[in-house]
């Protein structure tokens, strides 16, 4: 399994508030998706995707708005390479009615040991009853449901059942005092940044490389999106 990471540069036809940002990348991704009808399908699909993608740089202390005529940059990463090739097939002229590529790179993430890990964007953790953890659990319950997602995720998309009881972190931490608000199909979702001191171990490791190309939740929608430390 092999992490890439694909910079794109785009031109931004119009104003665009901070908070409509995220609905507007997503269009721009999944757009280009819907050109080609094997992408459209998996677009699609319900099952985990494997790619995920961050907000655009660069933005100023206390900016309400991406500027039109202005040039920013995002990262998409994915662990599919059919999916790779297809986004450097074409995504860097693809255009929407506000956003327009212009150039993109691509550099593979090495696969070397894994110190740290923490949130870019917002980690939605999603319950069944569909409230904010903090109002019905307690952090170790919360922190017992996002290994159980971390893992289900992995072996999901590998197809590789881990066996033991193995750590997935020696240390995790809540960065955000309260929930952080996320504009998403006209609600708000609530989520939390975090950061996490990555365990010693093989399974650990190869959970935790893999979601830095698939994020812990919602990547596809540019949720948890990671930054991370080498040992």
């Amino acid at each position: 399994m092999e992490v890439n990471e694909l910079t794109i540069r785009i031109f931004l036809t119009e104003d665009i508030p901070l908070q409509a940002i995220r609905t507007e990348i997503a269009h721009f991704i999944d757009s280009y998706l819907m050109q080609e009808e094997r992408f459209a399908e998996y677009h699609q699909g319900n099952f985990i995707k494997g790619y995920v993608w961050d907000l655009f740089v660069p933005i100023e202390k206390g900016m309400s708005v991406y500027k039109g005529n202005s040039i920013y940059q995002f990262r998409i990463r994915t662990v599919d390479s059919d999916l790779l090739s297809y986004f450097l097939c074409g995504i860097a002229d693809h255009r929407t009615d506000v956003i327009k590529g212009l150039t993109r790179t691509v550099k593979q993430i090495p696969k070397k040991p894994i110190a740290k890990v923490f949130t870019i964007t917002p980690y939605v953790q999603k319950n069944l009853n569909g409230s904010y953890w903090r109002d019905c659990m307690s952090f170790e319950e919360f922190e017992t449901e996002l290994r159980k997602s971390l893992i289900h995720q992995y072996e999901a998309y590998s197809k590789k059942k881990l066996n033991g009881d193995f750590p997935i972190y020696d240390q995790i931490e809540l960065q955000s005092k309260c929930a952080v608000k996320i504009p998403y199909k006209g609600i708000a979702l609530l989520g939390d940044k975090l950061s996490m001191q990555v365990a010693d171990n093989e399974n650990a490791q190869e959970i935790i490389y893999f979601t830095l190309g698939n994020g812990w939740g919602m990547g596809s929608r540019g949720m948890s999106f990671l930054g991370y430390r080498f040992v």
